[in-house]
């Protein structure tokens, strides 16, 4: 790992610059401050998304930082440079489920605390919690990441219409859970 991707994931939270394509050209001419700029972009809402699909911080870490070096090694594959957001969430989503499914160690380093934008929403991250990883994905998408319901299907490769019933069942069992612990959604 580059010591400048090290520092950039732990730089500065998501902070707007520039659209899409021009971040997208900066990434394929090699320049070193694009990727800076890309992290800081999405590193808040891309840790929330591996969050709410691994539940460990330090697989999150691991997982983001394959998902940034795929985007580095692949960046002239992207075809449509508006659809970085999306191309990028599918990297990540992807990187986490190969997590998942590494063996566990058996010592575990001490945990970390989640960034403080998400330790502060421990209400709905303990029912999260309590969702499948399926149901914390697609919520994670579609709320945090604001992926449009095309982009979702892309990002999981499923049909538009699963997306939509699941996304409502995890809306339901998301409310469902926060209402069994006292603390229904207003």
């Amino acid at each position: 790992m580059s010591e400048a991707l090290s520092l950039a994931l732990v730089g500065p939270h998501f902070r707007e610059r520039g659209s899409s394509m021009s971040l997208v050209e900066r990434l394929r001419s090699g320049q070193a401050e694009a990727l800076q700029a890309f992290i800081e972009e999405t590193q808040q809402r891309a840790y929330g998304l591996a969050f709410s699909i691994l539940q460990d911080p330090h697989q999150c870490q691991d997982a983001l930082q394959d998902a940034y070096l795929t985007v580095l090694e692949k960046i002239h594959q992207l075809r449509d440079e508006a659809s970085l957001r999306s191309w990028f969430s599918q990297i990540l989503v992807n990187r986490c489920r190969q997590q998942m499914r590494l063996p566990a160690w058996e010592e575990m380093p001490e945990r970390v605390e989640p960034p403080r934008c998400l330790a502060e929403k421990l209400d709905v991250q303990a029912a999260l919690a309590q969702l499948t990883p399926i149901e914390r994905t697609i919520l994670t998408l579609r709320e945090v990441m604001e992926l449009s319901y095309q982009e979702i299907a892309q990002v999981l490769g499923i049909p538009l219409g699963t997306v939509r019933s699941r996304l409502a069942n995890a809306r339901a069992r998301l409310l469902q859970k926060l209402s069994q612990d006292g603390r229904a959604a207003r």
